[in-house]
């Protein structure tokens, strides 16, 4: 009897810790891009460049590709994550080539890893497709 209640009381300790990981992408979170890919190779981030993202309450992100600002709603769910509803000002910058793959990058997103101070965005076959980086300030600035 001791040993059932020993597993059951481990089981559920467990399954507690599992619910509350913190692997779960934080409301009120700012990410800064540190690593972008596209077909494995990868894209260099633009030196005039401040790429991010933040992930705001009731499921929405805004964001910045060093040039325009994008905006829209997140969707995440055990490690899964999509992006939808996704828009953006349009202004013209010298690297709108970098923009674009920015912003294709992030319409693939389908989960992600949080480790340490860092978030892993994947495809849908588990590339790494984006890296970014915790940062304390609420403010996005190019």
């Amino acid at each position: 009897m001791k040993n059932l209640f020993l597993i059951l009381a481990m089981a559920t300790v467990s399954f507690v810790f599992s619910m509350c990981s913190g692997n779960n992408i934080p409301v009120e979170s700012h990410w800064a891009l540190k690593n972008l890919y596209s077909n494995g190779n990868e894209i260099e981030i633009p030196l005039d460049h401040n790429p991010a993202i933040s992930f705001l309450k009731e499921g929405k992100i805004s964001g910045e590709t060093g040039c325009n600002r994008f905006f829209g709603d997140f969707s995440a769910n055990n490690k899964a994550l999509t992006f939808s509803n996704m828009g953006s000002t349009r202004m013209m910058c010298p690297q709108m080539e970098f923009e674009g793959a920015y912003l294709t990058a992030l319409d693939k997103v389908s989960s992600y890893l949080i480790h340490d101070n860092s978030l892993v965005l994947k495809d849908n076959e588990g590339n790494i497709i984006a890296v970014l980086e915790r940062i304390t300030s609420g403010t996005l600035e190019n």
